[in-house]
């Protein structure tokens, strides 16, 4: 699974995925786009798998689309073919059934920081850089940038971001809550595994649904919200791995 620019590593129940073109600093060109397409739909299928991990190589995560496209010959067509094929890796991270984490060094820039923020968590090093740099190159936000910042830290900040184009480390990235939590370099990736093997260890089909309502939340009403709620949960209430849950809080077996 995988390929030299897209490395999938299967560990615990977390798929370790590896955006390795470091010499592009990650940039989403045909060389990582077309292998993240083919294998990503294999991840979210395999039911070995129950958490995902997306990082860069090379000390960098990803600065989005690739600029060798752009330029006097550009052709809008393949341009738009090719935002197609990354907006479609963007929905299966954030719409498909398993929790994403994505452990960002370095620069996640333009719409690097869209795929950074196509997350359900998201930890990011003391080195890290972030931008929504569109503005200063008459370009518009792309690769769902505007719609995760509004998502993450509201309309006015995200505002703010969009119209300035400032770049901005993982401390402020943390004080506006684009960013869960910022690590050291040296052992972001430890404790990147860590949390996203304790997630691995709950109930796939409780996560699944987890995400999925999480995401619905913020687009329907609270009545909808609560109907969604009372729906499921009884499905939940009749799964196997809700009784074995219960079993083993009634027995007091230790849980991480």
């Amino acid at each position: 699974m995988g390929s030299d620019a897209f490395i999938v590593e299967k560990i615990d129940g977390v798929a370790r995925c590896t955006m390795n073109v470091p010499e592009k600093m990650n940039a989403m060109g045909k060389e990582l786009v077309f292998p993240m397409l083919e294998t990503l739909p294999q991840v979210l299928a395999d039911d070995s798998v129950k958490v995902i991990v997306l990082r860069g190589a090379g000390g960098n995560f990803t600065t989005g689309g690739d600029a060798d496209i752009l330029g006097d010959n550009l052709d809008p067509l393949a341009l738009c073919d090719a935002m197609n094929k990354i907006n479609d890796i963007l929905v299966m991270l954030h719409q498909g059934p398993k929790p994403v984490i994505t452990e960002v060094d370095g620069f996640a820039v333009g719409g690097g920081l869209g795929v950074a923020l196509a997350s359900d968590i998201t930890y990011a090093t003391e080195r890290a850089v972030f931008s929504v740099f569109f503005i200063r190159i008459a370009a518009v936000p792309d690769l769902g940038c505007a719609y995760f910042l509004t998502q993450r830290i509201g309309m006015a900040k995200a505002r703010e971001l969009v119209f300035t184009a400032k770049m901005f480390d993982a401390q402020k990235a943390l004080d506006m809550g684009l960013i869960n939590k910022v690590s050291p370099h040296e052992t972001i990736g430890e404790e990147v595994m860590e949390l996203a093997t304790k997630i691995a260890s709950r109930s796939a089909k409780a996560l699944a649904w987890t995400k999925r309502a999480m995401n619905t939340v913020t687009q329907v009403d609270l009545r909808t919200a609560l109907d969604m709620e009372a729906h499921i949960q009884p499905l939940m209430i009749m799964s196997d791995d809700h009784k074995e849950a219960i079993r083993a809080f009634l027995n007091k077996t230790p849980q991480t």
